[in-house]
């Protein structure tokens, strides 16, 4: 399994939403999360604290490939009108032995 970072910066808003759209949309993400975490797909998540234009929340998904991870960041961006940018993590190995 690879490590995918997605990270889901806001759009352009839509404007004020009423209350059952809200409502709506707040059952639908818990419940696609509640999907990953079911499935051992969430491995983490964050809320930067960031500028306009940086992401508003990461999320670090595990999947056999990138064009899976891909997929996921499809479904996030259509369920919370997100822009996601999919990159993948490597894990950086320790330097081995004493340096030349």
């Amino acid at each position: 399994m690879k490590e995918f970072l997605l990270a889901g910066a806001r759009g352009p808003t839509r404007g004020e939403l009423c209350l059952a759209e809200a409502a709506r949309d707040l059952v639908a993400a818990a419940r696609w999360h509640a999907w990953l975490r079911r499935w051992g797909l969430l491995r983490s998540f964050a809320l930067p604290h960031g500028g306009a234009g940086e992401p508003n929340v990461c999320l670090v998904v595990r999947t056999t490939t990138a064009d899976a991870a891909a997929r996921l960041a499809a479904g996030w961006e259509q369920l919370s009108g997100y822009r996601v940018t999919v990159l993948q993590l490597f894990d950086k190995a320790p330097p081995q032995g004493p340096p030349s």
